[in-house]
């Protein structure tokens, strides 16, 4: 998303897109969302790219021809990860990209036109989420991803384990929590978190802080999960809970 307002868009706007429309549309569709920042930050920009690469999914928001949101747009199509397009209706694309669909939303965010929006956006999340195919181009261009050894075959799922994994990835909280987990954390807890700190995420387990950024309305923190690593914006929310001494 555009990490400050274009001209012609009122101040916090893209926030208030981010609240309204992508994070319910994200949670419909079973997906924990968290916000990667502006590529025009140097300082920055390995995190980025990591963070574009490793999500499951990525929306990006092409309103105002966002050339952050073209970027990480490029980057996904490249190799082959699933990928939403999204824009306001006042937006004209520059870029020619007739073959992927974009899902469009009002930019006056009324909440009459917020009701509709939302479900196309999760629906059009969950068909990508649903037809995903990650591209061997990661492993033969070595790019961000560490030699494995080859695993071993293994025999085909049954119709019951099947069942199971599609109903796993819809990201249920997780139940029953486990005896370490404590209450969800406040603001005063988020503004605390630093390097090495640990919480308990609701929908993928115990997390280690990596690095924590602040220059953006809500903390952003890389994490460490059992699974691999993201990154989230963390604000109070049950969500994000404190993993007791």
């Amino acid at each position: 998303m555009p990490i400050a307002e274009p001209e012609g868009y009122a101040k916090g706007h893209f926030n208030r897109v981010y609240q309204y429309i992508i994070s319910p549309a994200c949670r419909q569709a079973g997906c924990s969302p968290a916000r990667i920042q502006d590529p025009g930050m140097n300082d920055t920009t390995l995190g980025i790219l990591h963070a574009i690469i490793e999500s499951n999914l990525v929306i990006c928001d092409l309103s105002s021809n966002n050339t952050s949101g073209l970027y990480g747009f490029a980057i996904r199509q490249s190799l082959g990860l699933p990928v939403v397009l999204m824009k306001d209706l006042k937006t004209n694309l520059q870029a020619n990209i007739p073959e992927f669909d974009v899902i469009e939303y009002d930019d006056s965010l009324r909440i009459d036109t917020v009701e509709t929006e939302v479900p196309a956006l999760g629906e059009a999340l969950r068909k990508a989420l649903d037809s995903k195919s990650k591209s061997d181009l990661l492993t033969r261009l070595n790019v961000f991803t560490q030699a494995e050894p080859e695993p071993e075959p293994e025999p085909a799922p049954t119709a019951e384990q099947a069942e199971t994994e599609k109903q796993s990835s819809h990201l249920p909280f997780i139940s029953p929590l486990p005896d370490y987990v404590g209450e969800p954390l406040t603001q005063t807890e988020i503004d605390r978190l630093k390097v090495g700190d640990y919480f308990f995420h609701m929908n993928y387990g115990k997390a280690k802080v990596l690095t924590v950024n602040r220059q953006t309305k809500d903390s952003l923190v890389k994490v460490q999960f059992d699974s691999g690593t993201n990154v989230l914006v963390l604000s109070p929310s049950p969500i994000f809970r404190k993993v007791l001494n």
